[in-house]
């Protein structure tokens, strides 16, 4: 009989589940979930990675049966579900596989592993190491036709990994669960989908797809980082002046890095102010969760006000990128009481205040 213990690893209770279809039965009815699903598609092998907690990873990968190297005299075969893979070797947590067709082989394992691990998915990553094709981008739109993965709420899908603008519209109505988008694809600079811009959280780059009316009309996200654009400083003054005059109560975090400058930005109109402490704190949680920082220094940032019903913004300007905080709780140190060693002070030189602009102008008319 099969117990299910905290520190089993994916593969041994896959292991386990081939031994019976008792054993497979009792396994589903555990509800196991996946912390951390990893798909790595390239030109020779499918690599497949499970992991139950952080970092705990075991590995299927794929192989055409071509591969098999010739000097294997026992080859041995292992049944998964109902396909047959023509030989394995075991390699302590990581299970190499041989099939006649290893996309057709790693989809079969992928609805057989998503079966006996009927749980939620935390974390999906998908790595597409060969030139996209139809056939691999056909591929990854079967994986999302899983419910395990369209249920799942963050995903990654990193560099090459659409091939067109259809695919990823395709992934888009799939993937009914996502909240979380990683998207590190190009993407032609006509594409546009609404669904992308109303996702919690999205993070994406190349985004040259990202316009001007995306920003101030379409985008309703709570936190977004939208990465090598071609807006200008223009649309991002019009934003906030936008934002002032709506209710909008959704966004929290809004960061845009594009290709220009700051040349003759002003704050006309915005009624800024600099920071004040009976406003608002010094700090604000990093909500896009970057590595190394879990709060951001808004010390130096500039205020603005919204209009009906006076919730602050904080808004501040680096060499080629726009920050934008919603201060829905002005005193988020208070509520959430974090260790004062993460309140990290960040240079005074990272932001380029309002205020310092001004001095700069004021230099530049004296020496004229």
């Amino acid at each position: 009989m099969f117990s299910l213990r905290n520190e089993m690893k994916t593969m041994e209770i896959f292991e386990a589940s081939l031994k019976s279809i008792e054993i497979q039965e009792n396994i589903k009815t555990h509800q196991i979930g996946i912390s951390d699903f990893l798909l790595e598609n390239y030109c020779d092998f499918v690599h497949i990675s499970l992991a139950r907690t952080d970092n705990a990873f075991s590995g299927w990968i794929v192989h055409d049966l071509e591969d098999v190297d010739e000097d294997e005299e026992d080859q041995e075969r292992i049944t998964v579900g109902d396909t047959v893979f023509q030989h394995f070797i075991k390699e302590g947590s990581q299970l190499r596989l041989y099939h006649e067709n290893r996309i057709i082989g790693a989809l079969h394992l992928l609805r057989y592993l998503f079966e006996i691990f009927s749980g939620p998915i935390e974390y999906s990553r998908f790595i597409n190491g060969t030139i996209p094709t139809e056939k691999t981008s056909n591929f990854l739109i079967d994986i999302y036709r899983l419910n395990s993965v369209k249920e799942c709420e963050h995903v990654t899908i990193f560099e090459k990994g659409m091939s067109s603008k259809s695919m990823m519209d395709e992934v888009l109505d799939l993937a009914t669960g996502l909240k979380r988008f990683d998207l590190r694809c190009t993407l032609p600079d006509d594409w546009k989908n609404p669904k992308i811009l109303k996702l919690d959280t999205l993070i994406c780059w190349p985004a040259e797809w990202f316009t001007t009316t995306d920003l101030l009309t379409t985008l309703d996200c709570q936190c977004a980082s939208i990465n090598e654009t071609n807006l200008k400083w223009q649309s991002f003054k019009a934003f906030m002046l936008k934002w002032q005059m709506t209710e909008n109560t959704r966004l929290k975090w809004l960061e845009i890095s594009f290709d220009g400058n700051w040349e003759g930005f002003n704050s006309d109109g915005l009624n800024a102010k600099e920071w004040n402490p009976a406003d608002r704190d010094s700090h604000h949680p990093d909500l896009l969760e970057k590595p190394g920082s879990n709060w951001q220094n808004c010390k130096f940032a500039t205020d603005i006000q919204r209009n009906h019903d006076g919730v602050l913004a904080s808004f501040w300007r680096r060499e080629n990128s726009f920050h934008f905080v919603v201060w829905h709780d002005p005193h988020p140190i208070a509520t959430l009481q974090p260790d004062p060693r993460l309140l990290v002070k960040l240079e005074e030189d990272q932001f380029l205040s309002s205020s310092e602009d001004e001095d700069e102008e004021e230099e530049e008319e004296e020496e004229d």
